[in-house]
């Protein structure tokens, strides 16, 4: 009996001390701004289990990119009802500059004690590593939840007979290796990947057409028949006629007008995903507990009723994937980006 007792007052303390790592660690860098709307002065946070971890009454969330952008948007948008499951303040500091490089290496450069958070986009934590273009790796970011996603599309135009869908894409490429034309706005960008990561894998070959001026430069190539199809995501072509989408090139959709185009895996080719998402990361070292407390108040978030409402208002499309999931896209992402990558330096 009192060896019973002593283990479990040995297993009592060790929990104890786990979840101590986790609380109490201010950060002091600088920042842009921080909600008002929740300012307790001892927060803590639900995990799934329903067991409570303190987290800092301050969390620095950095996005690595401008203030107004779409990402910093995102998490502006969601911060107070964030802070609500957190029981923590928000501080969002904006550190733009190389496409998310020059952020994301000073967030891996701060405390691993759960006080400092990222919220960015692939091209930072993915795609930018992988290519070698960093100086840190993708191992060095520690995926807690993904908040969006939204997948690429193969698109045609709207008047385009040759191709009235993705198996006749498909079809054509390998019987005529080099001569269909995709544009994207960008060798090596996602646009770009999304597409080659999957002819790279099969073994396939069609030429890549970037343009610097994005995605409304492609369109425009498009509509003038001087490309034969543009990579574009969902997001842009919501409420176009004129073009139309033959190849899911990400996660299946539940969009409206979108669910029944097919993915490469409907197309017979599996393990090709390609989205653009956003997400929350941690340094490499964190403790495990502060990632999945996180990643718990993410998810309570989502499913949050006051947060839905707003959301929906808002048109703010969300997509949720707990810390595992989000861990195996990132990266499964990164294997499929990495030899491309390397093909075009």
């Amino acid at each position: 009996m009192k060896i019973r007792k002593a283990a479990a007052a040995m297993l009592s303390l060790a929990l104890m001390l786990s979840l101590a790592s986790c609380s109490n660690s201010n950060n002091s860098g600088s920042s842009a701004s921080g909600s008002q709307g929740n300012s307790s002065a001892s927060g803590s946070g639900a995990s799934s289990s329903g067991e409570s971890y303190e987290f800092p009454d301050i969390i620095t969330v950095t996005v690595p990119f401008n203030a107004g952008s779409n990402t910093d948007n995102q998490i502006r948008f969601l911060q107070p009802y964030l802070e609500k499951h957190l029981g923590s303040t928000l501080v969002i500091n904006n550190a733009g500059g190389a496409s998310g490089v020059i952020g994301t290496t000073d967030f891996i450069s701060q405390k691993a004690d759960g006080s400092n958070i990222l919220f960015s986009l692939p091209t930072p934590t993915v795609y930018k590593p992988a290519g070698g273009e960093t100086t840190y790796t993708v191992d060095d970011l520690v995926p807690v939840a993904q908040v969006t996603a939204s997948p690429f599309y193969l698109a045609v135009s709207g008047e385009n007979s040759e191709f009235p869908d993705g198996a006749s894409v498909l079809e054509y490429i390998k019987a005529n290796p080099g001569k269909f034309t995709y544009a994207n706005a960008g060798n090596g960008g996602i646009a770009h990947l999304a597409f080659a990561s999957f002819l790279n894998g099969e073994g396939l070959d069609a030429l890549s057409v970037p343009f610097t001026g994005g995605t409304s430069d492609c369109y425009t190539a498009v509509m003038g028949n001087h490309v034969m199809s543009y990579v574009v995501s969902e997001t842009e072509l919501v409420g176009r006629s004129d073009v139309r989408a033959v190849i899911n090139l990400g996660s299946k959709s539940t969009t409206e007008g979108f669910a029944d185009i097919p993915t490469l895996a409907e197309l017979g080719y599996e393990g090709y995903v390609t989205d653009t998402f956003a997400g929350f990361y941690y340094m490499k070292g964190v403790d495990e507990a502060c990632v999945q407390a996180f990643d718990a108040a993410v998810k309570a978030t989502l499913e949050d009723e006051e947060f839905l409402a707003a959301a929906e208002k808002a048109n703010f499309v969300h997509s949720y994937a707990g810390s595992a999931d989000f861990t195996e896209k990132v990266q499964s992402t990164a294997e499929l980006a990495a030899p491309v990558l390397a093909s075009i330096k």
